[in-house]
């Protein structure tokens, strides 16, 4: 590609020449053909030799709010110079740039080696490809330019951020058959104090209270609360009405986080995380618990977008056949639009699931973006209050998560 330069130069060297012919100038035709000699000759100059380039990524998954730290190895692995090249590394645009450049000018001799580090925000979650790389290669009187892309790249995973959440919330009224972290209030093997009990012929004496039995003349007891592993079931809702609010600061944004810290806070008591998230479809991630599951959830939560506008009852029938038998059950949805979700909590509470609903209130972070009246905006509480009480009704313990409130405090409602 010709650049303003070469343009120029061809311009003046056959304006010079037509100017001389015109007036018998031999010397204005001889300068004029010596400029176009010159784009010619450099116009046959080969352009840059090969290049080899190697990004590495301080972290092929990092969470949201996290700094990246990004290497740009180029390698001239040609026995020519490259001349001058501008190499720029084409990175997501929803990252920001801390510090460093992802763009560098350079003229490598045969086998030399130049390296861009820079440093990158990622303020949202996502899954994110770094490339390709764009070249520009300019020869030496900046005459000719050509530009190239080496297909190198690489992929990065961005969880939601996992806040800490202090003790737990819920208990499932049914255990499973392997010894677990959750403690359920019944009396069985376990390690937390629950009631005392008169002896019985056949108990051990290691659970005898001494104390008690010199108090009361009575053999008493110890009975332990019982642990147990449970299945908890995680309902995210990703439809299109979740998207209200900041790029930052929706109900979608604030429901991935709640998603993510609960299952890293069971699947640290040795529980089982399900994972559904509805938008115009269903996916379904099977109860499991360990590291595998921790980050099969945070890379499923990764890649949750806003769309479509699937019924929470819809939900609730297609997974009916998979909800263990008296499992928690944990709603993240703003409640707005879906005139089935008293239908589907009924179900779920007659069928003897514990359900807890985390609704962001999208009417205060709708208040973000845009300016609504006072008037309207307590008329349109007022409604989401009723609402959410109608629904408690129905057997659900209901949480209203206003936009300033941390998650950790939120969850205190549930025990209340």
């Amino acid at each position: 590609m010709w650049t303003r330069k070469a343009a120029l130069l061809l311009t003046s060297g056959i304006s010079l020449v037509l100017i001389g012919m015109m007036i018998a100038n031999f010397q204005l035709m001889i300068l004029g053909l010596m400029f176009i000699a010159f784009l010619a000759v450099n116009s046959w100059v080969a352009g840059h030799g090969e290049l080899e380039v190697v990004r590495t990524l301080s972290a092929d998954n990092l969470y949201k709010g996290d700094d990246l730290y990004v290497e740009l190895a180029i390698t001239n692995s040609s026995f020519r110079r490259t001349q001058q090249l501008e190499v720029f590394d084409n990175v997501p645009h929803e990252m920001k740039l801390r510090s460093g450049l992802n763009y560098m000018r350079v003229n490598l001799g045969p086998g030399e080696t130049t390296r861009i580090r820079y440093v990158l925000r990622c303020p949202l979650r996502g899954h994110y490809s770094f490339g390709p790389v764009s070249v520009r290669y300019r020869n030496t009187f900046n005459l000719f330019s050509q530009e190239m892309y080496i297909d190198h790249r690489s992929g990065l995973i961005v969880f939601p951020q996992v806040r800490e959440i202090e003790e737990a919330m819920i208990r499932s009224r049914t255990p499973k058959m392997y010894t677990g972290a959750m403690t359920l209030r019944t009396p069985g093997p376990g390690s937390e104090f629950y009631s005392l009990r008169e002896y019985v012929p056949g108990d051990p004496f290691k659970i005898i209270n001494w104390k008690a039995f010199a108090r009361t003349g009575v053999m008493m007891v110890n009975e332990k609360c019982r642990d147990a592993v449970t299945d908890v079931f995680i309902l995210l809702d990703s439809r299109d009405i979740s998207r209200i609010g900041t790029v930052l600061k929706n109900p979608l944004e604030m429901g991935t986080v709640a998603a993510a810290s609960l299952a890293s806070y069971f699947i640290q008591r040795r529980d089982s995380i399900a994972l559904a998230v509805y938008d115009d479809t269903l996916s379904y991630l099977p109860a499991d618990g360990g590291d595998k599951q921790y980050f099969k959830v945070l890379s499923s939560l990764a890649g949750v977008a806003p769309k479509g506008d699937m019924p929470l009852q819809a939900v609730t029938n297609s997974l009916a056949p998979r909800f263990s038998r008296g499992s928690p059950v944990f709603i993240i949805s703003s409640l707005e639009g879906d005139g089935t979700v008293p239908h589907a909590i009924r179900d779920l509470a007659g069928r003897g699931h514990e359900v807890v609903i985390l609704s962001p209130s999208s009417i205060d972070y709708e208040r973000l973006v845009s300016r609504i009246p006072r008037m309207s905006y307590e008329v349109m509480k007022l409604e989401r209050q009723n609402r959410l009480s109608a629904v408690a009704g129905y057997g659900a313990r209901v949480i209203d998560w206003m936009p300033d409130v941390e998650l950790s405090q939120a969850l205190l409602q549930v025990k209340m």
